[in-house]
């Protein structure tokens, strides 16, 4: 929780302390965004590709035309789908920080840092016997926190009132509790998003 609350915290700071960075540059927003993870685990293992989601709130605080900081605060599900034996849920709370740049009126690509915070892990297999879906909480094999570097390309449409956002999280660290060769496990997530502006600051 004290995790938790330390990403709202950052993310308050983002929305309502912005007078400084965006004096004669466009007005600072507030959004909502959901969207598609195409989510795997890598490392040491070979799974599946599992189609997930994503959803919360970002603020979008410019420099100047060009240059601009937007902070997310996203419920995120990932992990990696059925394979042979088994598939795997991970939600977290993730804060991404993300330099902005805006090539022309519309398109940008943008560049910053993640941080994940683990809220649950669940691992899913069929009985063979009795063909019984069966749940396990895994949650004691992961790390509590995750962090990436994500980068992406973005459009936004009609004033800033709609955009549409296209990222990929690199890893950078593992997240299994266990040690020792082959214990590796890091999560590999593509994002497609769509983001509406709910109001503009100060406006």
């Amino acid at each position: 929780m004290k995790k938790i609350s330390l990403a709202i915290m950052v993310l308050a700071v983002m929305l309502f302390s912005t007078n400084g960075f965006s004096q004669g540059a466009p007005k600072p927003i507030f959004g909502a965004k959901g969207g598609f993870n195409f989510a795997n685990i890598g490392g040491d293992t070979d799974n599946k590709l599992k189609t997930a989601i994503h959803l919360g709130v970002y603020s979008e605080v410019f420099f100047d035309y060009f240059l601009m900081l937007q902070a997310e605060l996203l419920l995120s599900q990932q992990g990696h789908a059925a394979d042979l034996s088994n598939s795997l849920s991970l939600w977290y709370f993730d804060l991404p920080i993300m330099a902005r740049y805006n090539l022309g009126y519309n398109f940008n690509v943008q560049a910053g840092f993640q941080i994940g915070v683990l809220l649950s892990a669940k691992s899913k297999s069929t009985d063979s016997f009795s063909g019984q879906e069966i749940t396990i909480d895994v949650k004691d094999q992961f790390k509590g926190t995750d962090f990436g570097l994500p980068i992406g390309v973005g459009y936004e449409f009609w004033d800033r009132k709609l955009n549409a956002t296209l990222r990929y999280i690199i890893p950078l660290t593992n997240i299994s509790t266990f040690t020792g060769v082959g214990e590796k496990r890091t999560n590999s997530v593509l994002q497609a998003s769509v983001g509406i502006m709910l109001f503009r600051i100060n406006e």
